[in-house]
């Protein structure tokens, strides 16, 4: 039989777990034309959310939503050309409309439509662009001028949003996304990405062009309760059992991060036949532990002796007070200004991030893994 349990892809269906009041803030947020700004650290159940809301979003007549990743996106030319192409594609049925559709709505930039031979329903677009800024408004308002044209609301929604700023000129790029899209009526944009540090000084640092673009939300854990009895209805529908004080084990040990939860779950339920015992979760454990172990040894290699000793006083210490003269010498930490300089260093690095006014690992695994194994 099928494990029950999904990780590594957006989760849907019975896989989706109680982000109810995000969904409902997300998807009200695409009905009433509000940008949103999604910050929370890497696999915490972004595009889950995301994809869940704007499936809901498109279910009403004349409402569409627009998927856009730009994971591998690298520079500001490549951006055009993949967001046009995934608006069109996104808001026209046929490869007929699609050659259409860019001939209209972008014909001052010649637009060049081509159909790869080895690929169904598909196409790419490359452009002749000029250095004026009617150019780059022609694309940036395409959703606009689509959603007016045939009278339909469009979501757009923006993966690894960050990376725009690794591209030449970030600033100016981003003051022409801005300009654009600040402006739209009939299309709601949706940006987020996995790099919290960086997401937060796009929208939070009142210097930058996308400060104040729209609802920032940040996302949270998903409370241990729903988990647990996600885990126990995940098993007792596949056969098998797990105690509640085990499910609940399950969310404790990777601190209800959606995504470790989900594979540890996945490893205990292979690993059982009927029922959850200790030593099968213990086993199972150390399986999650060891199966991501290469990367945190890669990880361990780049910081320096006084970072390592800042995360062994995060994981031993329980204490709030990083600057605390005791931990610092017990760790051998150096100086108070040092520890600033440690402190931003792990987070720009999203190794460590501020969690109810307490630091604490981003990657549960890791600290797993550093407790269990590198420290002990």
């Amino acid at each position: 039989m099928k494990s029950p349990f999904t990780f590594g892809k957006i989760a849907k269906g019975s896989n989706f777990t109680n982000r109810a009041f995000e969904t409902k803030r997300l998807k009200a947020n695409f009905d009433d034309k509000v940008n949103t700004i999604l910050i929370s650290p890497r696999r915490w159940g972004k595009s889950s959310l995301v994809n869940k809301s704007a499936f809901l979003f498109q279910k009403e007549k004349n409402k569409h939503s627009v998927m856009i990743d730009l994971f591998n996106i690298r520079d500001e030319a490549q951006f055009y050309s993949y967001f046009a192409k995934k608006i069109i594609q996104e808001t026209s049925s046929k490869p007929r409309e699609w050659m259409d559709t860019a001939m209209s709505f972008l014909k001052r930039l010649s637009p060049k439509v081509s159909f790869p031979i080895d690929m169904v329903n598909d196409f790419e677009i490359t452009f002749e662009l000029r250095d004026k800024a009617e150019d780059f408004e022609d694309i940036l308002n395409l959703p606009e001028k689509i959603a007016h044209a045939k009278k339909i609301e469009i979501a757009v929604c923006i993966d690894e949003f960050q990376n725009i700023a690794n591209f030449n000129q970030p600033l100016l790029f981003q003051k022409r996304l801005r300009a654009s899209w600040q402006k739209h009526q009939d299309t709601v944009y949706c940006l987020y990405g996995s790099q919290t540090h960086m997401m937060t000084t796009l929208f939070e640092k009142k210097s930058m062009p996308f400060y104040k673009f729209g609802d920032v939300m940040y996302l949270g854990k998903i409370d241990s309760s729903y988990l647990t009895e996600y885990i126990i209805t995940q098993f007792k529908n596949s056969g098998k059992k797990i105690d509640p004080e085990f499910a609940k084990q399950v969310t404790e040990e990777v601190q209800c991060q959606p995504y470790y939860t989900q594979q540890l779950a996945h490893i205990i339920w292979i690993n059982t036949e009927k029922t959850v015992t200790s030593e099968i979760l213990e086993l199972s454990l150390r399986e999650l532990i060891e199966q991501n172990a290469p990367l945190y040894i890669k990880d361990i290699e780049t910081l320096s002796n006084t970072q390592v000793n800042f995360l062994h006083m995060l994981i031993k210490s329980n204490r709030k007070d990083i600057f605390s003269k005791e931990l610092i010498t017990q760790f051998e930490l150096g100086t108070p200004g040092n520890v600033t300089k440690i402190r931003s260093v792990l987070i720009n690095k999203e190794i460590i991030h501020l969690v109810d006014s307490k630091y604490e690992l981003v990657d549960p695994v890791f600290r797993l893994w550093l407790k269990n194994i590198y420290f002990k």
